[in-house]
């Protein structure tokens, strides 16, 4: 790993990092639980209490809690289950954790990029420069996403233990994959450091190449149950584009859409939800054709050379491989997923750089350099810290995914608020409807939604509410082995849709089922049953039930 000297001046600089990383972050730190917090986090039964029966059940690749969570990442929920036990439903402390890690894993990629060849203030700006950056505010702010700060971490250290500890490394690898599969980059990073026998090591390349063997078990391993447990949750298809050309040019798009956010953080957004490119003339497109074949180019010059730039391009495309629907899945744009793509694109501009300046560039431009990089770092702190304020609450979220996409999910739900405040039921429930078909699908949303109220009995809203109750039902009720959780909310879909008989069957199996949310199923299935035998009363004299309420 380090000598001693060189450890005290990371560990220094992880403190600056952190105490930096408070201050930039410090409009977040009191946001509250949102979105896939609330599933994740705030109502997951499996980590509010670290037992051994709730450890057990993290623990089971088809156990309840995968299941929930649509992944298999028990480091994940270890992780949140001990935060909660420190913090509780406090989300300050949540937040702490997740910028004090980020700090870690900033200081790790330093440490890494130092090994690279970078002098220490080179690798610290470089650190720095991945610390603040303001596509990183998402993964960093949102709560749940403790996973992915904390696969990068457990995953630079794997990289830095490798050629003297492989068995630290290999455990520390696993981990990574357990807290998030994107993890496996890491691999193939690792593989071309081996092959250009960098770092110097006391074992052979062909030692090495065995320990990484290891790894590709372990990732296997962990890919299996991932995989099933996401194919699961039916997000494992084309959102968009459908045809081979289409989906060519959604791939370039993306990549333009990515490269633009990571050069410029233009384009950071909640929640995006893009329109897929028309034509190959679409700016995003090109953009995305051109920076391609300029990132390939220069990769092939690395390999060539055999020089260290060619194991960062790597990681930069091992980052973007799991987004870039070769396995295709909903919602591939997001800032979130350029968490893993940055480092390798940050090392390998870092040291085409440093190349270039020290085969052209005269000393006196050291200073100017510094300048700049001082510049590039107060720009990006500024922007993070406007980035930060958006994910105060779930509003500000909405807010600002529906400015960047109008025609979005989010702005078509805040389109049928402000309908429902004027009484306008017809404009709400068309609202909701473009809503629906961008994926909206959490129709117990707009019974608690206190916006909704004075339209809510309307015959108009309540048949766009059960449009909506019934998407959720087709995505949950063709699953084989639904949680007590998933069949609670099934049978609250089909009572929303006034379907009795239905709601009671799931309810009946949730509690057949056991586990959490078995009180509410009960008294849910209560209510049910009491609106069954009133309509039984109305048929029998002669009336007209009405099957629409909610109850």
């Amino acid at each position: 790993m380090t000598p001693p000297g060189p450890r005290r001046r990371f560990a220094a600089l992880f403190l600056a990092y952190a105490v930096a990383a408070l201050i930039v972050y410090r409009p977040a730190l009191h946001g509250s639980f949102v979105s896939d917090d609330i599933g994740y986090v705030l109502g997951n039964p499996w980590i509010h209490e670290l037992s051994a029966e709730n450890l057990l059940a993290i623990l089971d690749p088809s156990g309840p809690a995968a299941k929930h969570t649509i992944n298999y990442a028990p480091v994940h929920l270890l992780l949140h289950a001990l935060d909660w036990r420190l913090f509780g439903a406090d989300v300050l402390g949540h937040h702490v954790v997740n910028v004090v890690l980020h700090a870690l894993a900033s200081v790790l990629l330093a440490a890494l990029f130092a090994r690279s060849g970078l002098g220490f203030a080179a690798a610290g700006a470089g650190g720095a420069i991945f610390l603040l950056h303001p596509a990183n505010v998402e993964a960093v702010a949102w709560i749940f996403q403790l996973k992915s700060i904390a696969a990068l971490a457990l995953a630079c250290g794997a990289l830095l233990a490798e050629p003297r500890r492989p068995l630290l490394a290999s455990v520390l690898f696993g981990l990574a994959l357990l807290a998030k599969i994107q993890a496996a980059f890491a691999l193939p990073v690792a593989a071309v450091w081996i092959w250009l026998g960098r770092p110097a090591s006391p074992r052979s390349r062909t030692a090495r190449f065995a320990w990484l063997a290891g790894w590709l078990l372990l990732l296997a391993l962990a890919w299996l149950p991932e995989f099933v447990a996401f194919e699961r949750g039916g997000h494992a298809t084309v959102s968009e584009a459908a045809g081979g050309a289409e989906r060519l040019r959604s791939l370039f798009a993306l990549i333009g859409r990515y490269l633009g956010m990571a050069l410029t953080s233009y384009g950071t957004s909640a929640f995006h939800q893009p329109d897929a490119p028309s034509s190959w003339a679409d700016p995003w497109c090109l953009a995305g054709l051109a920076g391609s074949a300029a990132l390939t180019g220069r990769a092939a010059l690395a390999f060539r050379r055999r020089s260290e730039e060619a194991a960062w391009w790597t990681w930069t495309a091992a980052g973007f491989l799991p987004v870039s629907q070769l396995l295709p899945f909903l919602y591939p744009m997001a800032d979130r997923y350029l968490y893993y793509v940055l480092p390798g694109l940050i090392g390998g501009l870092g040291l085409a750089a440093r190349s270039a300046l020290a085969e052209r560039a005269p000393r006196s431009l050291a200073r100017p350099a510094a300048a700049l990089a001082l510049l590039v770092l107060l720009g990006c702190a500024w922007r993070s810290s406007v980035r930060a304020d958006v994910w105060r609450s779930e509003i500000t979220l909405m807010l600002d995914a529906a400015a960047h996409y109008p025609n979005g999910m989010q702005a078509n739900l805040l389109r049928a608020q402000s309908a429902a405040r004027r009484g306008d039921a017809d404009g709400a429930a068309q609202a909701l409807r473009a809503a629906s078909a961008r994926g909206f699908d959490r129709f117990m949303d707009l019974d608690r939604d206190p916006l909704f109220a004075s339209v809510h009995d309307d015959p108009r809203f309540q048949a766009a509410l059960r449009e909506v109750a019934g998407r959720w039902i087709a995505a949950v009720e063709p699953r084989s082995d639904p949680t007590s959780l998933e069949l609670l909310m099934l049978g609250r879909a089909h009572a929303a849709r006034g379907e009795w008989q239905l709601a009671a069957q799931s309810l009946e199996r949730a509690l057949a089922t056991g586990g959490p949310g078995s009180e509410e199923a009960r008294d849910l299935l209560a209510e049910v049953r009491a609106r069954q035998l009133h309509e039984q009363a109305q048929r029998d004299a002669g009336g007209s039930p009405r099957g629409e309420a909610t109850p």
